[in-house]
């Protein structure tokens, strides 16, 4: 007779926890990348090499020159929270090894076909484990060199509902290439070696972290960083930040790590963005990698499944002590004022007979950046936005909104060379004030015109119609131009490639790592083709997800931007001319891509208002 069960609470079976269970730690084939390399690094390997198929899905294999295991290590390290990085409770408050919660190699042999080659240099002969879903492992010997292999097969395969919401191969092979990159950034005594298939990614030897960024990231960057090195209250900020030249709107190339882990932070990248205030233009973020080492206690890893981010004691602190030591950096390469941390701020525990001046100002928090901005840059930024008046815009097929704009400050800025043109043309003078506004005098207004954004308006709906309707406007160069791109520019370039052609962009990409540069869209024919081209790809890299609906559209608008005449960029009469006559001839002349204005209008007769002339 059948028993009837009332409980509605019961016990999931075994391979279903796993499952569960691997879907916090192993969420694509980077996440595995990840999480096998860091074992090999806490093993303390000295030569790592990776090779991947299919983006990973079909295989992840990773080699390494570690300790490697022994028969009963290796049986266990499959089984789950088995680890030999912590033993007691206290353990857990002083983590510095990557791996610690032993669900890397459980979690990854729920969810794929596993097989683990090991050997220790004292023993003669080494052992290999194979292991499916749902079975018993089985463990064989084997002759190996010393050192570990781990094969991951077939991932999720037994999972589809997880391995249909996988991204292309291309697309999963960036997300690898990016955690590589990092690490190899971070751990510069152990040599990588990555292989995309048959295809040599990079390989690098142990060598100084300067040397390793010159490998990696190019020579354009490594002659143009600084080195970091400052310290304060047990805590030291080391690496390299660039100099203002190297900003880029993109935020890829910023790297952060604590104790050798790489971490994310937008409060503690804001820091470093704060220290350039006034150096770099709006919306550009300065290029750094920058070491954190602190006490394991003054922080918790253990709040992120993949571990990318931690939780500080005092994040607050930790942001000073950054922003100083970029500020001071700059300041001794005469690039910015010096500031003292310690007339400014409170350390959060005693940690020396020192004590600061002063007691620690309010802060602020931007709530969608999640930014720490103290109280007297949170004034001063204030005085930026004192406006007075008010502007009407005008965007096609929106209600006018109201923009203001500091009207005191702008006629003072106008320049003294205006020109008076004809009078059968649509202005009677136009002039450019700051190197960035175009200000025009007609006979019922004046005009203002946002140079970098009309441009981008221009450039976006010439780009939409030879992407859409095929009218592409390209040319030739007279020499090809080589483009050397880092592992991650690479694997991004690869991914658009299709789309940059559609653009106007002849190039091939070589097996060497380098792109080759035959021609350009003819708008972009006298700026910098390659600054361009990199600047498109390097916006990618910050974005973490591209699909293939959104893609082209994202292309148009980052091109449009890039290609730009820029802020500070002085112009003839002959150019803002053009640049007007061509903005007016736009299907949406008020507005660049991303829904800034590019005009703002204001009559006479409000003018006189502002003035209070009328009153």
């Amino acid at each position: 007779m059948e028993t009837l069960h009332n409980n509605k609470i019961h016990i999931l079976p075994e391979y279903i926890a796993n499952q569960i269970a691997a879907g916090e730690v192993v969420q694509r084939p980077e996440s595995v990348v990840k999480e096998l390399v860091e074992n090999s690094l806490d093993a303390e390997a000295k030569t790592i090499a990776v090779v991947i198929h299919k983006g990973g899905k079909q295989l992840i294999h990773v080699v390494d020159d570690g300790v490697g295991m022994s028969k009963e290590d290796l049986a266990l390290s499959i089984k789950r929270h088995a680890t030999s990085k912590i033993y007691t409770a206290e353990d857990l408050e002083a983590i510095l090894t990557y791996g610690f919660r032993g669900e890397a190699l459980a979690s990854i042999a729920s969810v794929a076909n596993l097989e683990i080659r090991t050997k220790r240099k004292e023993d003669e002969i080494g052992w290999r484990l194979i292991s499916e879903p749902n079975k018993e492992p089985t463990i064989e010997p084997i002759s190996m060199d010393n050192g570990t292999q781990v094969f991951v097969r077939n991932l999720f395969f037994n999972v589809p509902a997880r391995r249909k919401f996988l991204k292309s191969d291309i697309t999963e092979f960036r997300y690898i290439s990016d955690t590589l990159l990092k690490i190899a950034l971070c751990r510069n005594d152990v040599r990588f070696v990555f292989y995309d298939e048959d295809s040599l990614v990079f390989d690098v030897y142990p060598s100084s972290p300067k040397q390793r960024i010159r490998e990696l990231l190019g020579e354009n960057i490594y002659s143009s960083i600084l080195d970091v090195d400052y310290e304060y209250a047990g805590i030291r900020i080391h690496g390299f930040i660039g100099q203002p030249h190297l900003a880029k709107t993109a935020r890829a190339e910023q790297y952060l790590f604590l104790n050798g882990r790489s971490i994310r932070s937008r409060a503690l990248n804001y820091a470093v963005l704060l220290a350039y205030e006034h150096l770099l233009e709006k919306q550009t973020n300065p290029f750094f990698l920058l070491h954190i080492e602190l006490d394991p206690r003054r922080y918790d890893v253990n709040v992120h499944p993949q571990k990318h981010e931690v939780k500080f004691d005092d994040e607050k602190f930790i942001f000073n002590v950054i922003n100083s030591a970029v500020a001071k950096t700059l300041a001794e390469n005469n690039l910015a004022p010096a500031l003292s941390i310690e007339a400014k701020f409170e350390p959060f525990q005693k940690v020396s007979t020192e004590q600061p001046e002063k007691s620690q100002p309010t802060q602020f928090v931007n709530k969608i950046t999640g930014e720490i901005i103290d109280k007297s840059n949170f004034q001063q930024s204030q005085k930026n936005f004192d406006f007075k008046s008010n502007f009407k815009f005008k965007y096609q097929g929106k209600p006018e909104q109201s923009i203001k704009s500091n009207i005191d400050n702008l006629l003072q800025s106008i320049e003294q060379t205006s020109l008076t043109v004809e009078t059968q043309k649509q202005w009677k003078t136009i002039t450019q004030i700051h190197n960035k506004f175009i200000l025009i005098e007609k006979e019922d207004r004046i005009v203002i015109i946002d140079q970098h954004a009309a441009h981008e308006r221009i450039l976006f709906e010439k780009a939409r119609k030879a992407v859409y309707e095929n009218e592409r406007n390209i040319q030739q160069l007279l020499f090809p131009l080589s483009i050397d791109l880092n592992p991650l520019e690479f694997s991004i370039a690869k991914e658009i490639l299709p789309e940059l052609r559609n653009l106007g962009f002849i190039l091939e990409l070589q097996n060497n790592g380098e792109l080759e540069l035959f021609g350009v869209p003819t708008d972009i024919i006298h700026n910098e083709p390659v600054d361009i081209l990199k600047e498109i790809i390097s916006s990618f890299g910050e974005t973490t997800e591209i699909k293939n609906s959104n893609t082209r559209e994202y292309l148009i608008a980052t091109y449009s931007c890039k290609a730009a005449i820029k802020t500070g960029q002085p112009l003839s009469v002959q150019e803002m001319e053009a640049l007007v006559n061509e903005l007016y001839k736009c299907e949406i002349p008020y507005a660049c891509p991303h829904g800034r204005p590019t005009i703002i209008e204001m009559s006479f007769d409000e003018l006189d208002k502002t003035f209070c002339r009328n009153l």
